[in-house]
């Protein structure tokens, strides 16, 4: 158990003698609420939060096969979601990296009733992010349930501060193609890496939306109808988070499609002028090409005027030529 962990255990020992709690079975801490009442206004079992190793599952007295089978299986686990079974839930967190590493990623299991939540540590990696949200302020998460609301919101709740963050970086590189294309090097890279961890946190908000969604749905009835509206209400925030996501990953795609836009028109415009400027001498190189043949018969090459009128049928042919393609807007 890493250090992290070890702080996690002493602040939940804390929260025990706040509330005058004796120390959880097996060993564990076990930090426990006041009771709160449920729809029908009888007073609901005090909560029980844990964090405990991925190691230590078969202690938490779980008989249901298939909910250990999950819970062990959870160590190979890299995406979000939750699973319903009779008398709890059950599944993972998985959240990359925030823009601009407002947050570590972030992975860890958790078992869910109405009474208890196990936060199991996969890697560790949950440990500072967990630490912050259970001790931030007790009366905020009377219930197991509302404790892991809280916990997940407090993962996300910078993260449409640093999509907005995002919009403006990227609102400026649009400015910058627009202004100086020529300018810009290196940053297709960085459109490309934006459009990445955009992909990456738009899939992790989707199965957020879709985990909050499971237990907010709730079928067999095993939360109070006060926590499932707080799991509704985070599917929204997730769907929202997604759909910004989603927005600023084709923002990327229309940027490399802008930039490579104005790349394409400049080099157009390059050669329209490289045309022209051929087109100018091709008839100059004709004439040269004809009296450079310097045959004996040639009137032209003992003319006195010849030179000099050969010099103004070109000035006379490139002038000619000039005025087209002014007309054409061509130059």
């Amino acid at each position: 158990m890493d250090t992290t962990h070890r702080d996690l255990e002493r602040d939940i020992e804390r929260i025990d003698a706040m509330l005058h709690t004796d120390e959880a079975p097996r060993g564990r801490r076990a930090a426990k609420s006041s009771g709160s009442e449920d729809e029908s206004g009888r007073e609901a079992a005090a909560a029980r939060i844990e964090v405990i190793d991925l190691g230590e599952v078969d202690g938490l007295g779980i008989e249901d096969k298939d909910v250990l089978r999950t819970l062990r299986e959870l160590a190979t686990s890299h995406s979000t979601f939750a699973e319903a079974y009779a008398g709890c839930f059950a599944g993972s967190v998985y959240l990359p990296e925030a823009p601009g590493a407002t947050r570590k990623r972030v992975r860890f299991g958790f078992c869910l009733d109405a009474a208890r939540l196990a936060l199991l540590d996969i890697d560790g990696a949950h440990s500072g992010t967990a630490e912050g949200a259970l001790t931030d302020d007790l009366s905020s998460y009377p219930s197991a349930p509302r404790a892991l609301y809280e916990l997940l919101r407090h993962l996300i709740r910078e993260d449409f501060l640093r999509l907005v963050d995002v919009e403006g970086e990227l609102s400026d590189i649009e400015e910058r193609i627009i202004a100086a294309p020529s300018r810009l090097r290196g940053e297709d890279g960085r459109i490309l890496r934006r459009r990445r961890e955009l992909m990456r946190l738009n899939g992790a908000y989707q199965q957020l939306d879709e985990l909050a969604s499971t237990i907010a749905q709730d079928d067999d009835g095993l939360l109070p109808r006060t926590d499932r509206r707080l799991f509704n209400t985070l599917s929204q925030r997730a769907q929202r988070l997604s759909a910004k996501a989603q927005y600023l990953r084709e923002y990327c795609v229309q940027l490399i499609e802008l930039k490579d836009a104005r790349a394409d028109a400049r080099r157009d415009a390059t050669n329209l002028y490289l045309t022209v400027v051929a087109s100018i001498f091709v008839p100059i190189t004709t004439i040269t090409g004809w009296y450079g043949m310097n045959f004996s018969n040639m009137p032209e090459l003992s003319w006195e005027y010849g030179y000099a009128t050969v010099i103004a049928l070109s000035l006379v042919i490139i002038a000619a030529e000039l005025a087209f393609f002014k007309w054409k807007k061509w130059l």
